[in-house]
C-alpha cells in the first residue's frame, strides 16, 4: 500500500516537472521568434539596399561614360569601384545575418557576439559611408583640375582659383556635416533600431 502511494505522488511530482519546463520552454519562444523576425526584416532591409545601389551605380556609370564624350569615365570606374565594395560588404553582412536567422545555431552565448559583429557592422557602415562625401568631393576637384575643367567661372574670374578652393571647402564641410546626420538617421531607420530590439530580446531571454 505505502508503495502505491509513494508511485502515485512519483507520478504527481513528474508531471509537474513537465508542466513547469513545457511553460518555460513557450516564454522562451516568444522571444526567439520575435528576434528571427527581426533579423529578416533587415535581411531585406540589406537586398533592397543591394539592388538601389546597383541600380544607381549603373545609371551613374552609364552617364559618365557617354557624356562630356568620355573625358569624366574615371567617375564611372570610381563608382563601379564603390558599388563592388559594397557587394563585398552585403555579402559578409546577409552571411551574418542569415546565421543568426539559424534555430538550430541560436546558442545566446553565440547570437551576443554575433550581435556584436553586426553592430560592428553597421557602425563601419555609418563611419564609411559619411566619410565618403568628403573624399567623394576631393576626387572630383583633382579630376577637374588636372582636366582642367572649369565648373563655374563667374567664381574662377571673381575669385581666382584660390577663392574658389576655399568655396569649394566650405561647400564639402558643410555637406559633410548635413550628410552625417542624414546618413545616421537612415542607419538606424534600417539597422539601429532593430540592433537595439535584438538587445532587449536578448536580455529577456538570459533572464
Amino acid at each position: 500500500m505505502e508503495l502505491e502511494t509513494l508511485k502515485e505522488v512519483w507520478k504527481e511530482a513528474a508531471n509537474k516537472k513537465e508542466i513547469i519546463v513545457s511553460g518555460r520552454e513557450e516564454v522562451s519562444e516568444v522571444p526567439d521568434v520575435r528576434s528571427r523576425g527581426l533579423v529578416s526584416r533587415m535581411r531585406r532591409n540589406l537586398f533592397y539596399e543591394l539592388i538601389i545601389v546597383l541600380g544607381a551605380v549603373a545609371a551613374i556609370a552609364a552617364f559618365y561614360f557617354i557624356s562630356f564624350g568620355g573625358a569624366l569615365k574615371e567617375v564611372s570606374w570610381a563608382y563601379i569601384l564603390l558599388a563592388v565594395s559594397f557587394v563585398v560588404y552585403y555579402y559578409k553582412k546577409n552571411k551574418l545575418l542569415k546565421d543568426m536567422e539559424c534555430t538550430a545555431c541560436r546558442v545566446k552565448s553565440n547570437l551576443r557576439l554575433q550581435l556584436l559583429t553586426l553592430e560592428k557592422y553597421v557602425r563601419l557602415y555609418l563611419i564609411a559611408g559619411t566619410a565618403m562625401a568628403p573624399v567623394v568631393m576631393l576626387f572630383f576637384y583633382i579630376l577637374f583640375y588636372y582636366k582642367h575643367i572649369v565648373l563655374f567661372p563667374a567664381v574662377h574670374a571673381r575669385d581666382g582659383e584660390m577663392g574658389f578652393t576655399l568655396l569649394y571647402l566650405l561647400f564639402t564641410s558643410t555637406f559633410t556635416i548635413i550628410f552625417y546626420f542624414l546618413n545616421r538617421w537612415y542607419v538606424n531607420r534600417l539597422y539601429g533600431r532593430h540592433i537595439q530590439k535584438l538587445k532587449s530580446l536578448l536580455q529577456e531571454m538570459e533572464e
